[in-house]
């Protein structure tokens, strides 16, 4: 029964190691030593406490009255179910792709977990949770835009699966800009406000090299290149995944508060009319 769990969850990546090395393998295992892997996972745990430390004393939290504008927003929009339907449908097809080429495992990837998370954003009303995925989700942003510069495409092998992965990725960069204009500019934090950005990089950091990491030397499938680096890597080598971390952490200060600039300044306009228009119809 183990063996049959294992086909249907990698038995698709483990029998195309021998064409493709960068989806997995002993050779891919083997591209770091280990106390290389070792103290990495030290030093990035080392960070993160540092991290938690420094943020949950920090942390900004919306008020109740904040909350209760955006659930009033939230109530009147009529496109939100019609995003959910589509979405869910382009990440359903992933699913089935992915059942039929026996490669479920590859769902933990950090794109499809942020697919489930924004999700739940278009399932949920405002909330604290919401409200925290939101933030953190538009902090790791970062990693549907490398996925669309770099895309990694040699180990999608079904028809419509390519087509597939860009409508997915095109998504998950515009649906937390959705969400933003649904719920108000202030469901994402200031810009000067940095706490959220080490939520996302405690999350982001914990999930590769405490759960990602960990499983891929179980099961010798690379993901998210957690066991050797991407063809396209620039750095490579022996020392790819700590460029990751610091690149990592430069990707969420920057990425995500440009994305929140040009959300709000693209959306401000839009904003001001609609607010507008329920003033007058109110009155």
């Amino acid at each position: 029964m183990l063996d049959e769990l294992k086909e249907s969850v990698f038995g698709g990546v483990s029998a195309t190691w021998d064409k493709d090395v960068f989806s997995g393998g002993p050779k891919c295992q083997s591209h770091l030593p280990l106390y290389m892997k070792l103290s990495e996972n030290v030093v990035v745990a080392l960070y993160m406490m540092f991290l938690y430390a420094w943020t949950f004393r920090t942390l900004t939290r919306v008020t109740d009255s904040t909350v209760e504008k955006m659930r009033k927003r939230d109530e009147t929009s009529a496109s939100k179910k019609f995003v959910l339907a589509a979405f869910c449908l382009v990440f359903g097809m992933q699913l089935a792709y992915k059942v039929i080429s026996k490669r479920l495992i590859f769902l933990l990837n950090p794109c499809h977990a942020l697919s489930i998370a924004q999700i739940y954003l278009l399932a949920a009303r405002p909330n604290k949770y919401s409200l925290a995925t939101l933030r953190v989700s538009v902090h790791t942003l970062f990693a549907a835009m490398a996925a669309l510069l770099f895309p990694v495409t040699k180990s999608i092998i079904l028809n419509g699966e390519v087509p597939l992965y860009w409508v997915q990725h095109l998504f998950l960069l515009c649906i937390p800009a959705y969400i933003i204009y649904v719920w108000g500019p202030s469901s994402v934090e200031n810009l000067w406000d940095y706490s959220w950005v080490r939520v996302g990089i405690i999350v982001f950091g914990h999930y590769h090299h405490h759960f990602l990491s960990p499983l891929s030397e179980l099961t010798l499938v690379n993901l998210n290149f957690m066991l050797c680096p991407a063809p396209a890597d620039p750095v490579g080598g022996i020392y790819y995944r700590a460029f990751m971390i610091v690149s990592m952490t430069l990707c969420f200060v920057l990425i995500g508060k440009l994305y929140t600039v040009l959300v709000k300044c693209f959306l401000r306009t839009p904003l001001t009319i609609v607010e507008k228009a329920k003033t007058i119809k109110e009155d």
